[in-house]
């Protein structure tokens, strides 16, 4: 029997409890939850729901989550932590103008219940993928989008929440009979019950493992971070522009070369390091295809306008073909990472040009534990022309 559970607002005819109540019910007897974040601070054990939102999930139950508004958020903005295997922040963003992305006709529907948009929100270390945007700003920000079976609704507007929930629950399609009305307990049930013999040892029980669930829960969640950082290295086999300048920028100091930026968007090298009497200056790019003469041009530019050019010396990193894997990328009979022009220039001029991948296979090095001395990184970079670090 398909039933809905209502957390955190009131429908007729529906089980609906309040955020303060929801772990003293079995929220897994339903097959869909409707979660109106806009109260949920009222919440208890907020670990303990994304256990039991995981399971929801991993059995493909639905999940439709109404979003805090613009007046409920902290400061800029406010982190909802308990969705399982993503980091969700809700932001405030004012405007009129809502698209629709995607063709699950509960985004349609759900249009009718807003009236513009006071928040977008933001996925962090979600699964590549997995994410729908399903409303748009107009600048493509999301407004409602689903993350496996998690619906992101934005809230509605004041005059149509009832709309707003009529249409979740239609979505969902509960069985006739699944939803019978919410008939409060009189509260002198509880206090009766309370003394019932073997309760007290049930309660005891019940928060010890808690307790033990709460701890589990945060080992979870440390386990889950080291994860996302670790696998976020592979991030410089795909990444371009500002976003792969910062990762080469980590990379680099991963290695013990203190590379940085003074303005990622500047008219000037992306990043620059003083090592051992010399100053580096890195430009950093990725492209679909080889990378040309340009780059090299713009690089012996930044050189030459150094404060002392002939101490200075500039290293091309290159992310290219970076929509191929990593071994499918060339050099091949036909194409060339850096083309034929661009190594002469390099050559002649004393230009480093270093593949995104040997930087990527040192930083694999250092994290088996087999780190390579400085000195080892910096013979790499001093090379003119194509440029790989030494194995010993």
């Amino acid at each position: 029997m398909k039933r809905v559970l209502i957390v955190g607002a009131e429908v007729a005819n529906f089980q609906c409890i309040p955020w303060t109540d929801w772990n003293s019910h079995n929220v897994l007897d339903y097959q869909a939850l409707i979660l109106d974040c806009r109260k949920a601070a009222e919440m208890s054990h907020p670990n303990l729901l994304a256990a039991s939102l995981q399971t929801y999930v991993n059995n493909g139950h639905a999940v439709y989550a109404i979003l805090p508004g613009a007046t409920a958020l902290d400061n800029a903005s406010k982190q909802l932590s308990f969705f399982p295997a993503m980091q969700l922040n809700v932001i405030p963003a004012k405007g009129k103008t809502l698209n629709i992305r995607d063709s699950d006709p509960l985004f349609k529907s759900y249009l009718s219940a807003l009236d513009g948009h006071e928040v977008c929100f933001q996925l962090i270390h979600a699964q590549q993928g997995i994410f729908v945007n399903g409303i748009v700003d107009n600048i493509s920000r999301p407004i409602c989008g689903k993350y496996y079976t998690i619906y992101l609704l934005h809230p509605p507007a004041p005059t149509f929440e009832q709309r707003a929930l009529k249409i979740l629950i239609e979505h969902f399609g509960p069985d006739p009979l699944a939803s019978p009305a919410r008939v409060p307990r009189p509260g002198w049930v509880d206090v009766v019950a309370s003394v019932l013999p073997g309760v007290a040892e049930i309660q005891d029980e019940i928060r010890s493992i808690r307790s033990d669930v709460d701890r589990r829960l945060e080992d979870l969640h440390r386990a889950e971070d080291t994860l996302a950082e670790r696998t976020a290295w592979a991030d410089l086999l795909w990444l371009d522009g500002i976003p792969l300048q910062m990762k080469v920028c980590e990379a680099l100091n991963f290695l013990d070369i203190h590379a940085a930026t003074d303005s990622p968007t500047g008219h000037t090298g992306d990043l620059t390091a003083d090592e051992e009497g010399i100053h580096y200056i890195f430009e950093v790019t990725g492209s679909t295809g080889s990378i040309g003469i340009d780059k090299g041009r713009q690089l012996l530019q930044w050189v030459s306008e150094a404060s002392d050019p002939i101490a200075s010396k500039g290293v091309l990193i290159a992310n290219a073909f970076r929509n191929h894997a990593p071994n499918n990328r060339p050099p091949t009979p036909d194409h060339r990472i850096f083309v034929t022009e661009l190594e002469k220039l390099a050559e002649k001029f004393h230009l480093s040009l270093l593949d995104v991948r040997e930087l990527y296979r040192v930083v694999c090095q250092k994290l088996k534990g087999q780190a390579p001395d400085k000195s080892v990184v910096l013979r790499g970079l001093a090379i003119d022309g194509i440029a790989a670090f030494p194995t010993t």
